[in-house]
C-alpha cells in the first residue's frame, strides 16, 4: 500500500522557482529604475503573486483564515493612524499597509508551503 504523501515537494519545488525568478526580475527593475514608484509597484507584485500561490497551496477553505487575519491588520493599523495623527490619510496609510502585507504575505505563502498535514473540508 502506497504511503499518502502530505507534503508535494514537485510544487514546492515549481513555486520557489517562481519566487526565485520574481526576485531576480525585481533586483533588475529596482537596479535599472531608481524611482520610488517602481518599488512600490514591485511591492504590489510580491503580495499579489504570493498570495495567489498562498491560494494554490492552502485551496479556499483554508485560505479564508489569513485573509480574515490580514482584514483585522488593515483595520488595526488604521486605528493606529486615527489614534496617533487623530486623522486617516490614504497617502500615509497605503505605503505601510503594503510593507506589512508584504511581511504577512510572505509568512503565509511559507506556512502554506507546508500545508499538506491540513485536515480536508
Amino acid at each position: 500500500m502506497a504511503k499518502k504523501v502530505l507534503v508535494d515537494y514537485h510544487r514546492i519545488l515549481i513555486q520557489l522557482t517562481i519566487v526565485l525568478l520574481l526576485a531576480i526580475a525585481t533586483s533588475l527593475l529596482k537596479r535599472f529604475n531608481r524611482g520610488l514608484l517602481i518599488r512600490r509597484y514591485c511591492r504590489y507584485g510580491w503580495v499579489l503573486v504570493l498570495w495567489g500561490m498562498s491560494i494554490v497551496n492552502l485551496g479556499p477553505y483554508w485560505f479564508a483564515y489569513p485573509v480574515a487575519l490580514w482584514m483585522l491588520l488593515a483595520l488595526v493599523l488604521i486605528f493606529i493612524q486615527l489614534l496617533h495623527n487623530h486623522e486617516f490619510i490614504y497617502r500615509r496609510y497605503w505605503p505601510v499597509f503594503w510593507h506589512w502585507s508584504l511581511l504577512y504575505a510572505v509568512v503565509v505563502f511559507i506556512v502554506s508551503l507546508f500545508s499538506g498535514k491540513l485536515p480536508l473540508v
